[in-house]
């Protein structure tokens, strides 16, 4: 199951390739959002308003739950998945320097992991009942199963969903991911919200209504499944895979053009290369092949930060932009320096590995290895045997001992994220002031993780120390597609202790956003004979701060022992001027205007290098 909804997510994110500017890293952190922080807020809202209205209205709460699954539930749910958009949004950085494209794909990656936590709730502990059909599973439960697919269905598929419900007697089929759609389509209305001006901000509200539309006429069939509108849900069932594509389009073709503007007018940030052979795509996989996958990773990099600033021109006056730009051109004048076979012929890859590895402390060490170990249980609980020929351990951690490893685990964790909030709250306001939006957005991503998982870890030790025990019902029946009416304690530990591989790596190494701004300030290429960049002078770091975004020590001896000091090398120094880091690079191959002194203006005459 989980399979398939990261799967659905990555389909969506490589066919945004052209547009997108946020990172696979970011996309999947808010999938952890999607689960941790906007599943336990969508409970806690769900309990709250059905037991608040069964108590005042005096009716069941079966009744309740049952009449709010199709009025109510749909709306608030797609609001709150929506929510971590609309949040970051408000930021005024984040919303210029996102598209629309960014918007609707993580989006999607927001409902999937919703949608994952729901299918996991309901059928994540019956691997020992499942029964090998179609190359999938069927769960008897009922005269239509739900069906979860195989490995192979799911890798064919076009958005698949974790499990599908079949028909009597029907042939296995795997059915488009529901939430995906949902929250990809509110996540384009979002995306129009913020990104667009006058009357075309109204139609932000088409895509969030139709969204929440379509789940009410979904949740009003599971209900009434003989009712009239279950032919208009076949109908929109049918149709699903075309809606985030269809959402796709139109951004991308909007922000396409924003790029293309932003070319033309934003100076320095087009390659040399790009401007001769006036392909882009070509150029840039060209210095992508010289040597892989480092320079590939470079690439990937600039794109990204290119696009945010193109994506800022637009909306922003000069002057706010100035910091990004003169980043992005700095980069570029790296990157064309270094646009030769030459400049990479000297790499020594295996021995800048080497350096960086005995670079680590011994306490960054353990900073890597305690969250690898707490992890270790709830993989071997949901993640291996959650295979039939190996629902032994399902068992083993469901009975007995079981649930107290597990709850004896989740207390460790919880001091963990305690820790890990101690450090992002610390940290806040330096996120805050970096220049570039998705830096600021992991940040905040990986607070809503760490509160969501937090909040859950709470009320579950207030259950597993109560009555109900460790193996008992962590909370009683209400909507959530009533998956939290079989959603034990030691499940919910499970789940918890998952939640620290959303929060890895601790500390300075989670928030990799930032190398680009290290690579314009500290520059990757030195001045050399015959115009050659000397890249085996660098540390392998160094070269993936500008690609990957790994941690990398500065030419005089410094020591980034803690997140904030990291956090806090990622504000751009100032002064640095694109035409300065090109004359630095084109050092005995170029002729360089001399610098003016102050109070005066440089000769016109001399040549100079642009």
């Amino acid at each position: 199951m989980a399979v398939a909804a990261v799967w659905g997510v990555l389909q969506l994110f490589t066919v945004s390739w052209p547009t997108r500017s946020v990172r696979l890293s970011t996309v999947l952190l808010a999938f952890a959002v999607g689960v941790y922080g906007c599943g336990a807020a969508t409970a806690l809202v769900e309990l709250a308003y059905t037991r608040l209205y069964a108590h005042e209205s005096g009716q069941s709460l079966v009744t309740v739950v049952d009449t709010t699954s199709h009025t109510v539930a749909p709306w608030v749910e797609e609001l709150i998945k929506a929510s971590p958009l609309l949040l970051a949004g408000m930021s005024l950085k984040v919303r210029r320097q996102w598209g629309l494209t960014d918007f609707t794909v993580l989006g999607a990656a927001l409902g999937g992991g919703f949608g994952l936590l729901e299918a996991v709730l309901r059928y994540g502990l019956d691997a020992n009942r499942a029964i090998s059909r179609g190359g999938g599973w069927i769960i008897p439960d009922s005269l239509s199963p739900p069906y979860v697919p195989g490995l192979g269905q799911v890798l064919t598929a076009w958005l698949p969903a974790p499990f599908s419900q079949l028909d009597m007697l029907g042939p296995p089929t795997t059915e488009t991911f529901s939430h995906l759609v949902w929250t990809a389509m509110a996540g384009f209305g979002v995306g129009l919200l913020w990104r667009s001006q006058g009357w075309v901000r109204l139609l932000s509200a088409l895509p969030i209504a139709a969204a929440a539309g379509y789940h009410t006429v979904n949740n009003y069939v599971v209900q009434k499944p003989t009712s009239e509108a279950a032919h208009w849900l076949d109908s929109l069932n049918g149709k699903a895979w075309a809606a985030p594509l269809v959402c796709l389009a139109i951004a991308m073709l909007a922000d396409l053009r924003l790029i293309h503007r932003g070319k033309r007018t934003v100076p320095g940030v087009v390659l040399a290369s790009e401007r001769v052979d006036g392909d882009s795509m070509g150029a840039l996989l060209r210095y992508a092949s010289w040597r892989l996958p480092w320079s590939l990773l470079i690439v990937l990099r600039y794109v990204r930060l290119r696009r945010s600033l193109l994506y800022a021109t637009a909306s922003a006056p000069l002057d706010d932009t100035e910091q990004l730009r003169r980043a992005a051109a700095g980069i570029t004048a790296l990157m064309e320096a270094s646009d030769n076979p030459g400049a990479w012929r000297t790499l020594d890859v295996r021995g800048l590995l080497k350096a960086t590895r005995s670079a680590r402390s011994s306490r960054q060490r353990w900073l890597l290895v305690i969250p690898c170990v707490l992890a270790l249980p709830p993989l071997l609980f949901l993640g291996v045997g959650s295979f039939t020929s190996t629902a032994g351990l399902q068992r083993f951690f469901s009975t007995g001992s079981g649930p107290k490893i597990l709850m004896g685990f989740g207390i460790a964790a919880l001091a963990w994220i305690a820790y890990q909030l101690t450090t992002l709250f610390r940290t806040w306001r330096t996120a805050s002031a970096h220049p570039t939006a998705e830096l600021l957005v992991v940040h905040r991503l990986r607070v809503g993780t760490a509160l969501g998982a937090a909040t859950t870890g709470a009320l579950l030790l207030w259950r597993g120390f109560g009555s109900v025990g460790p193996g008992g019902r962590a909370i009683h029946t209400f909507h959530l597609l009533d998956a939290l009416n079989t959603f034990l304690v030691y499940l919910g530990f499970a789940l918890l202790l998952l939640s620290l591989l959303a929060l890895f790596p601790p500390g300075g190494l989670a928030l990799a956003g930032g190398g680009s701004w290290q690579l314009a300030r500290k520059g990757m290429a030195r001045p050399g004979r015959g115009h050659r960049l000397q890249l085996s002078r660098l540390r392998v770091s160094r070269i993936l701060r500008a690609a990957g975004g790994l941690r990398r020590r500065a030419r005089i001896p410094m020591k980034i022992s803690s997140w904030r000091n990291w956090m806090a090398l990622q504000v751009p120094m100032g002064g640095l001027a694109s035409k300065q880091a090109v004359a630095n690079l084109t050092e005995n191959t170029s002729t360089r205007r001399p610098v003016a002194k102050p109070g005066t203006r440089p000769n016109p005459d001399t040549t100079g290098t642009e």
